[in-house]
């Protein structure tokens, strides 16, 4: 709650061409730079981010065409990776150009939580920290889209997204994955589920908190149990 009601400021400094349309793509501030938490820095081929909303100040090569889906794909994801992690839902609510991407890094952090408890080989002791996890996830992700809801009203909605995306169907799909259920097994569904959850809680926000399609769904689970397959490789490579 207290994320929700702040906002992570931006800014872009530079003299040249490209600071000035990385700013109207990213939708920032430009040149003052007093009170910023994070700056841009345009340089002859490079930019660089740095203030005390940045975790690891670094630079990159800027891209010799900026467009939209450029900036979508290279330099939004490097910023929100780069920031500390009390200020994403803050940059999220200030910028939507971020939200995605910012979204992404909560709902992925809260799978990988989620896969390591699912391993754990105590019976019984998953699913509601799993459970709880998930319902921090959701209030994440609604406050990134600018609502604050309560936490009753969080566990509601992951009732409603868990059971459009089919929880039971992917845990199937995933144990077809495994010769014999097990720890694994547990960790895998874990993951894959809180990843399934985290993007169909993206799609009910973005598209004014109406449930997503069953074609959209179904894409999710298709994702989800893909990237349960990948987290169930890494673990028997371990």
């Amino acid at each position: 709650r207290k994320a929700a009601r702040k906002y992570t400021s931006l800014a872009v400094t530079g003299d040249l061409p490209e600071a000035e349309k990385l700013a109207d793509l990213l939708g920032t501030g430009r040149g003052d730079t007093g009170r910023v938490e994070a700056v841009l820095t345009v340089a002859a081929g490079r930019v660089s981010l740095s203030g005390k909303a940045v975790e690891d100040p670094e630079e990159i090569p800027i891209p010799a065409t900026l467009s939209e889906e450029i900036v979508l794909l290279e330099l939004v994801p490097w910023i929100v990776g780069s920031l500390d992690e009390d200020h994403l839902v803050p940059l999220g609510r200030g910028y939507p150009i971020f939200r995605r991407a910012v979204c992404e890094r909560i709902i992925h952090k809260n799978a990988r939580q989620n896969g390591v408890i699912g391993l754990l080989p105590i019976p019984g002791a998953d699913m509601p920290a799993i459970t709880a996890n998930q319902g921090r996830m959701v209030l994440g992700i609604a406050a990134v889209y600018g609502e604050e809801i309560s936490l009753e009203r969080a566990r509601e909605l992951l009732g409603v997204l868990a059971a459009g995306v089919g929880f039971r169907a992917l845990a199937r799909q995933i144990l077809k994955l495994v010769p014999v259920a097990g720890w694994a097994a547990s960790g895998a569904i874990g993951y894959a589920a809180t990843l399934a959850v985290g993007r169909a809680a993206i799609l009910y926000f973005e598209h004014g908190k109406k449930e997503p399609e069953p074609e959209q769904l179904s894409e999710i689970r298709r994702r989800a149990r893909k990237k349960g397959g990948d987290f169930l490789a890494r673990i028997r490579r371990l």
